[in-house]
C-alpha cells in the first residue's frame, strides 16, 4: 500500500490480510524491494491527494514501477482519479496522466440522484477481469462526487450508472483502477482484489 498520507490505508491492509497476502506500507523507495503488487489509495480532494503524492518523493519510483517495469498497480477511488491528466475538483489540478482524460463533477437532473454518490451501486463488467466475465454485474460501495469518463490511454473495464454512466474500472495493461472501494465491498470486493493479485 502506497502510504502518502492521503489514503484509507488501514482498511485496505485489513482486506489484503484477509486474502492471506503479506502487506507492507510503502512510504519510501526502499519499501518497494521484494513487492509484487502495489495499491494506490486515496481519500479526499483530487488536488490535495496529487500534492501529497508529489511531495512524498515516491512519484519517480511509482512511475518506474508502473510504466518502465510494468508491474501491477491498483488505484482506488481518488487513487483511480489521479491517473487522469486533469482533475477539476476545487479548480484544475494536474494528475499523473497514466490514463489520460479528465475527472469531472458528477451531475444530476433528478432529486432522486444525489451527489455525492455514496453507497452501494451496480457495476457492469464490459470486459473480463479476474473472477468477473463480460456482462457480469455486482454491487460495490462508492463514495465520490467526481467521476472519470473517456480515459485517453486506458480503457473501460466496467461501468456504473448514477445519473450518468461513468467508469467504475479502467485498465492500461498492468495499471488497474476502480472508483469503488473494494475493501468496503464485502464479497464482490474480495473477488475484485483476488483478480488484481492474480495478475
Amino acid at each position: 500500500m502506497v502510504d502518502y498520507h492521503a489514503g484509507n490505508v488501514k482498511s485496505i491492509v485489513n482486506a489484503v490480510d484477509s486474502l492471506n497476502a503479506i502487506s507492507r506500507r510503502v512510504s519510501n523507495a526502499s519499501d518497494l524491494d521484494g513487492l509484487t503488487h502495489l495499491i494506490l489509495p486515496g481519500v479526499g480532494a483530487f488536488g490535495f491527494c496529487a500534492t501529497q503524492l508529489r511531495s512524498s518523493g515516491l512519484l519517480p519510483s511509482l512511475e518506474e514501477w508502473a510504466l518502465r517495469d510494468r508491474k501491477p498497480i491498483l488505484g482506488i477511488c481518488v487513487g483511480m482519479q489521479l491517473l487522469a491528466d486533469i482533475g477539476e475538483e476545487l479548480g484544475e489540478h494536474q494528475g499523473l496522466g497514466w490514463g489520460g482524460g479528465r475527472v469531472r463533477l458528477m451531475t444530476s437532473t433528478s432529486p432522486e440522484i444525489r451527489v455525492p454518490h455514496v453507497g452501494w451501486n451496480t457495476v457492469c463488467f464490459t470486459e473480463g477481469f479476474g473472477e468477473f466475465g463480460v456482462g457480469d454485474v455486482a454491487d460495490f460501495y462508492f463514495d465520490h462526487s467526481y467521476a472519470y469518463s473517456h480515459p485517453t490511454y486506458a480503457h473501460q473495464v466496467a461501468s456504473c450508472l448514477h445519473g450518468q454512466t461513468f467508469c467504475a474500472v479502467i485498465r492500461r495493461d498492468n495499471i488497474i483502477a476502480a472508483q469503488f472501494h473494494p475493501e468496503k465491498s464485502q464479497t464482490a470486493g474480495m473477488r475484485f482484489l483476488r483478480g488484481f493479485f492474480a495478475i
